[in-house]
């Protein structure tokens, strides 16, 4: 028997919805000395731009991942199991997401940080394209959907690892090149994410 999409994205639309809570959570209300103190607010503020700054990224990435999941299992017609556990792995790395940010958040020039949230948007990103690969391999794509379209999709989703590899590199030696990358890469599947030349 066919196996609806339907209940897959039910799944995962509840686990993003959980990571999205999980990183608002980081944004804590400073503690201040003095409550009437306007430069105080506005000193603790400033300090916690970093915190801001990576939970925007962080929530950029999700949004990014939730719409073109979601492109993709409007196009899924079948479900195979291994689909469903290349969709489980997607989410475990969607779900560690919260913690490089939190890191970065801190640190947010510190390599190790850097490198440690490009390895969870690589491996997250990776697993995507896979899914893609497997699901066009497969013939669980809708017969709308053109060859070269899912090839083509594959090919777009290989473009993020080997960013994510040189911003964990040029963490080493300049971060600013690595929030450069992490702003650019969710930028640049936002702007695909609008088309969708799937079928004929």
């Amino acid at each position: 028997m066919p196996r609806s999409p339907g209940r897959v994205e039910a799944f995962s639309d509840g686990v993003l919805a959980i990571v999205i809570t999980l990183l608002v959570l980081e944004l804590k209300v400073p503690v201040l000395q003095d409550a009437l103190s306007r430069g105080e607010a506005v000193d603790a503020l400033r300090l916690l731009s970093p915190k801001f700054g990576s939970f925007l990224l962080s929530f950029a990435y999700v949004a990014v991942f939730w719409v073109n999941h979601h492109h993709f299992f409007d196009l899924v017609v079948e479900v195979s199991p291994g689909l469903l556990w290349l969709n489980n792995l997607l989410l475990l790395f969607l779900c560690v997401i919260p913690f490089p940010t939190a890191f970065i958040g801190d640190y947010p020039a510190n390599p190790v940080a850097l490198v440690c949230f490009a390895a969870v948007l690589m491996s997250a990103g990776l697993v995507f394209t896979l899914m893609w690969a497997y699901a066009h391999r497969r013939n669980l794509l809708d017969a709308s959907v053109r060859a070269e379209a899912a090839r083509d999709a594959v090919r777009r989703g290989l473009l993020g690892p080997p960013l994510y590899a040189v911003a964990g590199a040029a963490a080493f030696v300049a971060p600013w090149v690595a929030w450069v990358v992490f702003v650019a890469v969710p930028a640049f599947f936002f702007v695909h994410s609008m088309k969708r030349p799937w079928s004929d």
